[in-house]
């Protein structure tokens, strides 16, 4: 792993796809690619023993040990991580504190240079829930997540220590998988309120809910694009799960992937050039990233 590796653009989209980067060639199922803000290590968590642990990695393809698993001393599952906007330092990532056979998910923090990982959102109450999926603020001075803290799953928002949540959504829907558009100002996540799983965008005071997309299959794991003008997402609305770009009032969508097997997990690069999602093509589960085409002038 020590360089990115170019593929052929087989099964993907004319005119879009300038060229094909391929980051792993483990083959290991891989969840939630992030970038740090200056495009130089990749964040991602990988399922190993069978698929029975969840371990989170950063690879630095300049660092004469690329891969870098970021708890070596925890057995604990840990994943979903991504990094503070304003520091590139700071990590918030999800995980698992097992109690016999089931186990609570939490949100922590961790600095990239350390092993020590803090837990600083769980449940107040001693009881089994799951908050996770953060997602930084630009201002890197709140964060937003899912929690079932309250019954139902829904989103909030704390301070970047985990304290002072607030809740966003109102609905008995499941409200998940969050993410922020650049300027802060609204959110862009997914919901079954409509049915099916679509895609939705609020205030970041959870005023203003709008739909989004609305297609027959599922809409799930938005990522809003650094110019604030796309969304990249996953659907199966042709059949099968594939990466789809869409404008960000959800016009215009196309199907970026194109690839038989499964493509999801999406994240913009930091340029804003590419689009970094986790792919089941040749012959195993590893992380690409698409660059875009630039338009024409």
């Amino acid at each position: 792993m020590t360089a990115w590796l170019l593929v052929p653009l087989l099964c993907l989209a004319p005119g879009q796809i300038d060229r094909l980067i391929r980051h792993t060639t483990d083959g290991l199922d891989k969840q939630r690619p992030a970038w740090s803000p200056d495009g130089r290590t990749l964040a991602f968590a990988r399922h190993e023993r069978g698929g029975q642990r969840i371990h989170q990695y950063l690879v630095e393809p300049d660092d004469p040990d690329p891969l870098r698993r970021l708890t070596p001393d925890r057995d604990d599952p840990t994943f979903w991580a991504v990094f503070r906007p304003t520091d590139g330092q700071t990590l918030l990532l999800a995980v698992i504190s097992f109690s016999g056979t089931q186990g609570n998910i939490d949100i922590a923090s961790i600095r990239r240079d350390s092993t020590d990982l803090k837990v600083i959102a769980r449940d107040p109450q001693p009881k089994l829930s799951f908050q996770d999926w953060p997602a930084w603020a630009p201002d890197g001075d709140q964060f937003a997540f899912s929690s079932t803290h309250e019954g139902n799953q829904e989103i909030y928002l704390a301070k970047a220590d985990g304290s002072e949540w607030r809740r966003l959504t109102q609905h008995p829907g499941i409200d998940a998988h969050p993410c922020f558009t650049p300027d802060g100002h609204r959110l862009v996540f997914a919901t079954d309120r409509w049915g099916g799983f679509e895609l939705a965008s609020m205030n970041r005071d959870g005023t203003d809910v709008r739909r989004l997309t609305q297609s027959p299959g599922l809409d799930d794991y938005p990522a809003v694009s650094p110019d604030g003008r796309r969304i990249a997402f996953v659907s199966n609305r042709d059949g099968n799960f594939e990466v789809y770009v869409i404008d960000i009032d959800g016009s215009n969508p196309i199907n970026l992937s194109r690839n038989e097997g499964r493509d999801t997990h999406p994240t913009w690069t930091p340029d804003g050039r590419g689009v970094t999602f986790v792919s089941e093509r040749d012959g195993g589960v590893d992380i690409y990233t698409a660059r875009l085409a630039e338009p024409e002038p």
